[in-house]
């Protein structure tokens, strides 16, 4: 193996490591603060803050392991399954229930605000009418996963604020 190669290598573990040690050392200084008020711990001496922060340290890394692996409170197989999914582009039952009376109240309270300063509504009404048209869609009925589709494309190159997301959208499908 190359020096180089060595390095690289042990600069890979102390960068490792080194979250553990943060952990550690944070952990340590609580331990260092709260020690005293804990009478089993002070009764050790020197030895109780040590003791402390690693009772603290295992019990947190207990609770990352819980979190992470049995929990599962996350997982990219879940992420790819959104993706892949072709309703995404359809309003769920949820959008219609929750999402979209709160987009409703959103942009209604955008208006006044709008309407108090003498500004232009075209853009909210443009949103709202976005809105209303795709809570019409159905993921039953047949071509509505085209329409809408089609429906977002054009409401994203019509405004400015989304043109930015379409194009790195198009620059991904041409890879």
């Amino acid at each position: 193996m190359g020096i180089r190669k060595w390095v690289m290598k042990q600069y890979w573990r102390i960068v490792q490591v080194r979250g553990i040690w943060n952990l550690f050392y944070g952990m340590l200084l609580l331990a260092i603060a709260y020690y005293i008020y804990i009478p089993f711990f002070y009764d050790m001496g020197a030895f109780g803050p040590f003791v402390f922060a690693g009772i603290l340290l295992f019990s947190f890394l207990i609770i990352g392991y819980l979190y992470d692996r049995v929990f599962v409170m996350w997982g990219p197989q879940q992420e790819v399954s959104i993706e892949r999914n072709p309703y995404s582009f359809v309003p769920q039952p949820q959008d219609h229930i929750f999402w979209f009376p709160l987009y409703s109240g959103i942009l209604e309270a955008s208006a006044k605000i709008v309407k108090e300063f003498d500004l232009d509504l075209t853009c909210i009404e443009e949103t709202r009418e976005y809105f209303d048209k795709l809570q019409k869609f159905s993921p039953l009925a047949p071509g509505a996963i085209d329409a809408a589709i089609e429906h977002r494309n054009a409401y994203v190159a019509s405004h400015p604020f989304t043109k930015i997301i379409d194009s790195s959208d198009s620059a991904e499908n041409e890879n």
